[in-house]
């Protein structure tokens, strides 16, 4: 199945008792049971039919398992890291990141205790060189935003999994289209929607995809826990 196709027709199950041929939007924040326990969605901020559709039309374009939907990009990176770090841990991100990203790691997780160095990432040697023993995790943009900078994604892989670091990209700027960091070696891809695979300046939105269960299942926890951050 080519790309233009997936964009279009993956994640939709057609089930919709109505035969539309678009997704409908559903507005509603709970959901009937028949009985305790049963049925697929239960309360909005745990699930919800478009949303679902969405992750798993991303999960696709990204060539991944999983795919969560958030509100924004900067609610996906915050929920990447209430999952996947906590206090002591050290992350190595690239120096050019996003401005949001920057004053996320800077000026909010730093004063949980998370600890942050920066690098030119341009050689996957820059990543180890900065690691500690502390590290759990390496962060990179490939393009960067603003200045376009390259990270070597799959060599950088290999050294993260070497000393047991997850490895986080956001391909935001490259999109789906023209880059899939899974296929590199890539734990976790993170995007802002409202870019390039929103289109048209006309929303907000952020996703992340895993092809880990571990890893999907503590995102989708915090997801759920830290229930502003999604979309509705």
């Amino acid at each position: 199945m080519g790309f233009s196709t997936k964009a279009v027709h993956c994640g939709d199950d057609s089930t919709d008792p109505t035969g539309s041929v678009v997704v409908p939007i559903y507005q509603t924040s709970t959901y009937k049971e028949t009985e305790p326990g049963t049925g697929n969605y239960v309360y909005l901020r745990t699930g919800n039919p478009t949303r679902n559709v969405l992750e798993r039309a991303i999960a696709s374009l990204e060539e991944g398992k999983y795919g969560l939907a958030f509100s924004s990009g900067m609610a996906a990176e915050s929920t990447i890291a209430l999952s996947c770090l906590r206090k002591g841990d050290h992350v190595v991100a690239v120096k050019d990141l996003y401005g949001e990203t920057r004053r996320l790691f800077d000026r909010v997780l730093s004063k949980l205790g998370i600890q942050f160095t920066y690098v030119e990432g341009a050689e996957p040697a820059q990543f180890e060189a900065a690691m500690k023993p502390e590290t759990k995790m390496f962060w990179a943009e490939s393009p960067s935003n603003p200045l376009l900078r390259i990270v070597d994604l799959r060599r950088t892989a290999d050294v993260a999994h070497k000393h047991n670091s997850i490895f986080v990209v956001d391909n935001t700027f490259m999109s789906s289209y023209l880059q899939q960091p899974l296929k590199l070696g890539a734990d976790i891809v993170v995007h802002s929607t409202t870019k390039y695979l929103g289109g048209h300046s006309d929303l907000i939105g952020g996703a992340v995809v895993v092809s880990d269960e571990e890893l999907h299942q503590n995102i989708r926890f915090a997801q759920n826990a830290v229930g502003p951050f999604q979309v509705h």
